[in-house]
């Protein structure tokens, strides 16, 4: 819709047009109003979609059939409800853009890019727009937006997203794709007061107060609900903002039929450099007229036969019919009286069976089955209660997908189109990011209001060796621009995410950086998370080297032992010679030189070797103490780690197990749930088709 308050940053740089452009406004309004007369059957259908939304379902005609006959004309809203619900449901599946790098190198880029497409949406309240544009698709059975400019504060202009009334939203009307890319024009129209023309152009209700009285006047059926002509009584005008392709080039035109006030041509373009019209439309359905149309279309039908079958069946719940025989009563409208009233009392002359009061159970029986098809019809379409009730809860990225599957199957073009028209929308305002943002400024890359952590675009810094070095320019950035619809693509990641946190949340030991790597989150944040987990832990370290300390101790004191064990070793070879020389000394002659025996040699050398042996023997031991000490800790952590996995392996297991079960448990009670409800309902068949014999047998 036209802005007022951002008009002027879209159109001030230009100047009022010249008399010379009578003809192109000739064409621009010729253009206009072939769109009211081609399509005068669509916007009707439009104007009774958007009376159903808001609870207003009977026509005049009907309404005085229901006077006449003192029926009462109730109404049980369940068209505007469904459609709530299926914009709610749609609300919830959303997820914020994201764009993947085109190049090896270019995820820093793509983070940048992510983070100024979310900065946009979120400056515009784009999922509240989002959720109102999705409720016209819905309804009316188009969506629109416009992509505009205003003044920002950094030296550049800000891009914005803003909602357009699809009531005022006008196109060509040979276009039939659902995106709208093969329109020659389109544009807004709405009225305006002479004065507010002067905000967009000084001097612009001067020229149009001169053409208030020549204008004959053209309008579509949304202007006569309220005001209708291109001129009214107020002195207001229609004005048109009014774009349009010439040339492969966009350009607009504001006009009010007769007086054009401002020209220029279109400010932007898309990844390939084309020019682009800053409204951007989307279509729910187009039958084979070429009419665009909403889901009031498929609705309407089940709403009327809700409506009058329960507006008849108080009627007939409130209705009595009397079978009199002659000369029964003395005043047969005393007796109509008496007998439509609760409390009424009933005079009669002679046989009671002359009079008889008779109400139509069978066409009350038949009016509430009506009914009840009817209802059942709109609350079949669309997601289930099932979908609305589970979606949400703690469920696996599969499980997930097959409640959407189940409840958005009948949704599948609309929400094609519904996706593809935000994807459009990313895409063109990345562009202009990159075209119009070219000062230096600060992105908020957190949504939590205590932590702020800023991103710089457009920056200057200094390298290693003092040069300057330009930070995260737009320009040179190239992305693939992608949105998702919720949780409904099912990758593998996904799934070893939420196996992951199943068993973290079943207290099976996970490591935090394996969660980390499966999640989500965006590279920077992993790589700020994952840089937190690599810091050592003080208390670990501590206690680490505690038990380095104590392996140290141990070692030392086996050394000591060992030590100590060669010592009494040398003692023990020591003593045993001075024996040996001690016992030779007292058994040897008076003789000092007389010579020793080959068998005191070799007895000696035997004693040597012995002691030799002993002290080698005692060395291997301490060293094989040492090995031990060095071995036992290393075999502790082989042990618990072989413990783990085991119970790791088994904890799969019977989470696997326990999976199966209840998914195998869920689809028998499913099972016989169904088969309980259609028992019922074939029973409650033969109960109403063996009371309407009863009284055909009497």
């Amino acid at each position: 819709m036209i802005n007022l308050d951002t008009a002027v940053a879209n159109y001030a740089s230009y100047e009022n047009v010249s008399d010379t452009a009578t003809s192109k406004l000739i064409i621009r309004r010729r253009e206009f109003e072939d769109y009211c007369s081609a399509k005068s059957r669509e916007i009707e259908e439009q104007r009774l979609s958007w009376r159903y939304y808001h609870v207003d379902q009977w026509t005049a005609d009907q309404l005085k059939v229901l006077r006449k006959r003192q029926q009462p004309p109730i109404t049980f809203d369940r068209t505007g409800r469904k459609i709530d619900s299926l914009s709610g449901t749609i609300r919830r599946l959303r997820t914020d853009p994201k764009a993947y790098p085109n190049t090896p190198n270019g995820e820093q880029g793509a983070e940048v890019a992510t983070q100024v497409i979310r900065t946009i949406n979120d400056a515009s309240f784009a999922e509240d727009l989002e959720v109102e544009c999705c409720r016209d698709a819905l309804v009316h059975g188009i969506g629109v937006d416009e992509l505009v400019l205003v003044p920002g504060d950094m030296g550049d202009p800000d891009l914005r997203f803003a909602y357009v009334d699809p009531r005022t939203f006008f196109y060509d009307p040979r276009s039939l794709r659902s995106n709208f890319q093969d329109v020659r024009f389109h544009g807004v129209y709405k009225w305006v007061d002479l004065d507010e023309l002067d905000t967009l152009a000084e001097g612009a209700s001067d020229l149009v107060a001169d053409q208030l009285d020549s204008d004959g006047g053209y309008w579509t059926a949304f202007d006569t609900d309220k005001e209708n002509l291109w001129v009214d009584s107020r002195r207001r005008v229609r004005l048109i903002d009014h774009w349009y392709k010439r040339g492969g080039m966009w350009r607009w035109c504001l006009h009010t039929g007769n007086v054009e006030i401002m020209s220029g041509d279109s400010p932007f373009f898309n990844e390939r450099g084309m020019s682009i019209s800053k409204y951007s439309a989307f279509a729910n359905m187009i039958d084979i007229d070429g009419d665009h149309y909403g889901f009031i279309r498929r609705l309407k039908g089940p709403q009327d036969g809700l409506n009058q079958h329960r507006s008849k069946a108080i009627h007939i719940m409130n209705t009595r019919q009397l079978k009199i025989a002659q000369g029964a009563v003395d005043d047969i409208e005393v007796t109509r009286r008496e007998a439509a009233r609760p409390d009424g009392v009933l005079v009669y002359n002679g046989d009671p069976k002359q009079l008889e009061v008779l109400q139509p159970e069978q066409e009350f029986l038949q009016q509430t089955q009506y009914y009840q098809d009817a209802k059942n019809e709109i609350d079949s379409f669309g997601p289930n209660q099932q979908l609305i009730q589970e979606f949400g809860q703690n469920v696996s990225g599969r499980a997930a997908n097959m409640l959407q599957q189940a409840g958005l199957a009948e949704l599948g073009p609309f929400l094609k189109n519904f996706r593809m028209w935000k994807l459009e929308r990313y895409r063109a305002c990345w562009c202009a990011a990159q075209r119009y943002w070219t000062g230096e400024r600060f992105l908020r890359v957190t949504g939590d209001a205590n932590v702020a952590q800023f991103m710089q675009i457009n920056g200057v810094e200094l390298d290693p060796w003092g040069r300057p070095m330009l930070v995260n320019v737009l320009g040179n950035i190239d992305v693939e621009i992608k949105v998702d619809e919720g949780p409904d693509t099912e990758t593998v990641m996904g799934d070893i995410f939420d196996l992951l946190m199943s068993l973290n949340q079943n207290n099976v030991p996970v490591p935090p950086h394996l969660i980390i790597e499966a999640s989500n989150l965006p590279l920077s944040e992993k790589k700020k998370l994952l840089g937190m987990l690599s810091q050592p832990d003080p208390a670990k370290v501590a206690a680490q080297q505690a038990i380095i300390n104590k392996t140290n101790a141990e070692a030392a004191l086996a050394n000591a032992q060992a030590g100590k064990a060669q010592a009494d070793a040398g003692k023990s070879q020591t003593g045993a010679l001075l024996n040996i020389a001690k016992a030779r000394a007292e058994g040897a002659p008076e003789d000092p030189t007389q010579p020793k025996t080959p068998l005191d040699y070799a007895e000696q050398l035997a004693n040597i070797e012995e002691t030799q042996a002993t002290a080698e023997h005692k060395r291997a031991s301490a060293q094989s103490l040492r090995n031990r000490d060095r071995v036992t800790p290393l075999q502790l952590l082989a042990d618990y780690a072989n413990r783990e996995t085991d119970r790791f392996v088994t904890s799969i297991q019977k989470i696997a197990d326990r999976s199966v079960e209840d998914f195998h448990r869920g689809m028998d009670r499913r099972a016989d749930d169904y088969h309980r409800e259609a028992d019922r309902a074939a029973q409650e068949r033969i109960a109403r088709l063996a009371a309407a014999r009863r009284p055909a047998q009497k």
